[in-house]
C-alpha cells in the first residue's frame, strides 16, 4: 500500500509538471523593461518610442499633450505578447509591439563640450558648475550617441544639471586615452517637484557626445572602439582645488550602432 501511494504521488507529481510544460508552452513571453531610457518619435492617436534596439506603439500616451517627438524619457513597461494588438497598416505604417503599463519621466540632455586647447578646458573648469556629486553611474546602453548616466548627490531635495568636458590634452595615467570631466550644479526647481527622472542610482542624465565621437575619430587611435577615461567632481581640497574621482571601469570602450531600429 505504502508503495502504491508512493508511485501514484510520483506519478501526479509528473503529471502535473507535464501540464505546466505545455501551459508554458502554449503561452507567448512577457518582457518587462525597468529603468529604460527611451526617445519620442511620434504623438498624436498612435504615439511611438523607441528604446536603445526596437520601437514600441505606446496607446497609453495617446493624448498626451506634454510630450513631443524628440523627448527623451526614462520608462518602464511591459511587452505581452500573448496579448500583443496588431494595429495593421492601415493605422501604422508598420508593426511594432505595444508597450502597456507605461510609466515615465523625462530626462534632460546636454551636448559634451569639446575645447580648442588645454587653456580652454581650464576656463571651463572654473565655471559654476560646482556641486559635490556622491556617486556616478554610466548605463550600458545607448541611444545614437546619448549616454545615460546616475548620479547620487548629497543634497537630493534640490534638482541638478550637468556638464561634461573632454581634457583635449591626453593625460598622464590615462592609458593613453582622452578624458572626460562631469561636473554639477544646483538649479532652482526642488527635486520632488522636477518631474525630472529619477532612478535607484539617482539623477538621470543624457549627454550627446556626437561631437566627442567625431573629435576621437581624427584622432587616428586603431581601433574599433571608442576608448575613454572619465571622471568626476567630488569637492574641493583645503586649498580650494577641485577633487575628481575616476570610474572604476576606466578606460571605459564603447561601441555605436550605425543602425537605428525601425
Amino acid at each position: 500500500m505504502k508503495n502504491f501511494i508512493k508511485s501514484f504521488g510520483v506519478f501526479f507529481l509528473l503529471l502535473f509538471l507535464f501540464t505546466g510544460c505545455l501551459k508554458d508552452d502554449d503561452r507567448k513571453p512577457i518582457y518587462y523593461f525597468y529603468d529604460e531610457p527611451a526617445v519620442v518619435i511620434q504623438m498624436g492617436d498612435n504615439p511611438l518610442i523607441r528604446n536603445e534596439s526596437y520601437v514600441f506603439h505606446v496607446p497609453e500616451l495617446a493624448g498626451d499633450t506634454v510630450l513631443k517627438a524628440g523627448n527623451l524619457l526614462w520608462t518602464s513597461f511591459i511587452v505581452d505578447l500573448d496579448n500583443d494588438v496588431n494595429y495593421g497598416e492601415d493605422i501604422l505604417e508598420t508593426y511594432y509591439h505595444t508597450a502597456t503599463q507605461f510609466r515615465y519621466q523625462t530626462v534632460d540632455s546636454a551636448k559634451a563640450v569639446i575645447p580648442t586647447d588645454s587653456i580652454a578646458f581650464q576656463s571651463f573648469l572654473s565655471d559654476d558648475y560646482s556641486a559635490p556629486i556622491e556617486l556616478s553611474v554610466l548605463y550600458p546602453y545607448a541611444i545614437d550617441s546619448l549616454w545615460f548616466f546616475g548620479f547620487k548627490q548629497n543634497d537630493r531635495s534640490t534638482n541638478y544639471t550637468y556638464e561634461l568636458i573632454l581634457n583635449p590634452t591626453i593625460e598622464k595615467n590615462s592609458n593613453s586615452y582622452p578624458t572626460l570631466y562631469i561636473r554639477a550644479k544646483q538649479t532652482n526647481a526642488s527635486s520632488a517637484n522636477s518631474g525630472k527622472a529619477r532612478s535607484q542610482d539617482g539623477n538621470v542624465f543624457a549627454f550627446d557626445v556626437a561631437d566627442f565621437v567625431k573629435y576621437y575619430n581624427d584622432l587616428n587611435i586603431s581601433t574599433n572602439q571608442v576608448r575613454f577615461n572619465l571622471k568626476y567632481k567630488t569637492g574641493v581640497d583645503a586649498n580650494g582645488n577641485d577633487i575628481y574621482r575616476s570610474f572604476r571601469s576606466n578606460p571605459i570602450s564603447w561601441v555605436f550602432s550605425a543602425v537605428r531600429p525601425e
